[in-house]
């Protein structure tokens, strides 16, 4: 029986405006004048607007606490030169009676989810440009994904616990033909891992008049198959937009033959599968959109 998650997790810690607010003004005094504005609450963190440059990000459950390092050592060091927006810390907050894990103080990176102002055909490019700065090698004592790092093969029961979760809730999907495309992707070799986003669906994606405003939320971010990250892109883009995407990317790492663009495929639909098997919106909205794109649900 599955023991996955369908649904965005219960926080372990409440985090009200209030707390919020006592946290800045204890860590960060000088930043006390600063209102705070809209909360978005995501699977691992809430994020808060403070005046109108910066955020708050605390974790609101231990496992994003396990991530943190990702977003609060790794990030500043990658981030330089990538030539797009993310929240790179600015400032930390340290562990508390009320939050026992690190917090951090972030740029506020305008514009909209895509999931709502989708990429315009100039804006699937930025982004392969933006994946192509990030597919770099990574150093030894690099993080990696537990989930999203493994090889597709080490991945299939999960995609298969998916696929059946899906068929349950009653989506018009073949999911003998998505097995077969994942597992035309899964049986490729993977020549080259690199760092890698590994969770670009529409919220973590940022557009603005149809170009990319930035990329956000970093906690997956480890050593990985490129092709995943541009299997996730595909999902987002579509196919009609996936041509510029992969004209931006360029001579990226990762070579356009036919073994590559099998695994990018079998990322996608690894990546549709898993968001259309869960029950929160907009996440399951957009799976499904990407399995009638890849021609795999109707």
């Amino acid at each position: 029986m599955s023991t996955a998650s369908w649904s965005a997790p219960a926080a372990d810690v409440s985090l009200p405006l209030d707390l919020i607010r006592e946290l800045v003004d204890r860590e960060h005094p000088d930043l006390a004048d600063l209102p705070l504005g809209d909360a978005y609450e995501g699977w691992d963190n809430v994020t808060v607007r403070l005046g109108d440059a910066l955020a708050v990000r605390v974790p609101r459950r231990a496992h994003a606490a396990q991530m943190v390092e990702r977003e609060h050592v790794w990030l500043p060091r990658l981030a330089p030169g990538w030539g797009f927006r993310a929240p790179v810390p600015t400032r930390l907050g340290r562990p508390s009676a009320e939050v026992p894990w690190a917090w951090a103080i972030v740029p506020w990176i305008p514009g909209e989810r895509a999931y709502h102002a989708p990429l315009s055909a100039r804006g699937a490019a930025d982004l392969g440009r933006a994946l192509a700065r990030v597919h770099v090698p990574a150093p030894d004592d690099a993080p990696r994904n537990p989930y999203r790092s493994p090889p597709l093969e080490e991945r299939a029961e999960r995609f298969d616990d998916r696929l059946e979760r899906i068929v349950e809730t009653g989506i018009a999907l073949d999911a003998d033909h998505a097995r077969v495309q994942f597992h035309a992707g899964a049986v490729r070799p993977r020549p080259v891992e690199t760092w890698a986003h590994l969770d670009l669906h529409g919220a973590n994606v940022l557009s603005v008049r149809g170009r990319l405003g930035g990329i956000v939320d970093w906690g997956d971010l480890g050593v990985a198959d490129p092709a995943t990250d541009l299997g996730q892109a595909w999902c987002l883009v579509g196919s009609a937009r996936m041509r510029d995407l992969l004209k931006g990317y360029g001579d990226g790492v990762v070579p356009r033959d036919e073994a590559t663009m099998l695994r990018v495929r079998a990322e996608a639909v690894a990546f549709a599968v898993t968001l259309a098997a869960l029950d929160d919106e907009p996440y399951r909205a957009a799976g499904v959109r990407a399995l009638v794109d890849l021609e795999v649900a109707s």
